[in-house]
């Protein structure tokens, strides 16, 4: 226990799936401090355009709780069908600026070990999400 728990108390939280979905996408754009609009976008679509009660709970967490307690968090909220449904997408936004490296790489592979996922289904999302995503073939 930290010197000052006391003050301010331990509050146990529990998430949706929608919301620990949401945590996740959210922890995986702020990972390397830079945000852009596809990332913006890939997370406007996951809470559907709006700012739902979801949002609120992964906002809430995400400015409560560490990156290892977020993605903890998001985790237990899911069960494994939409932890896979999860890690594509937190493909998608790693991938969207065209660069995976760093802190992004690190906190996806954490991801991907704590969500359990098999390393063939990702190599498969990896291949769509590349696919999806290579627009230098319409250059």
């Amino acid at each position: 226990m930290g010197l000052f728990d006391k003050l301010v108390g331990k509050k146990e939280m529990s998430l949706t799936p929608q919301a620990g979905l949401l945590l996740a996408a959210i922890t995986m754009v702020a990972i390397d401090g830079d945000i852009d609009e596809d990332e913006i976008a890939i997370i406007r679509r996951l809470d559907r355009g709006s700012r739902t009660n979801d949002w609120e709970s992964a906002i809430k967490a995400w400015k409560l709780k560490s990156v290892k307690e977020c993605m903890l968090l998001a985790t237990d909220s899911m069960n494994s069908e939409q932890r896979l449904v999860a890690i594509a997408n937190l493909i998608d936004i790693a991938m969207a600026d065209g660069v995976l490296a760093g802190d992004e790489k690190e906190l996806l592979e954490s991801y991907v070990q704590a969500f359990g996922i098999d390393e063939q289904e990702i190599e498969q999302i990896v291949n769509i999400i590349s696919l999806k995503n290579n627009r230098s073939i319409f250059e």
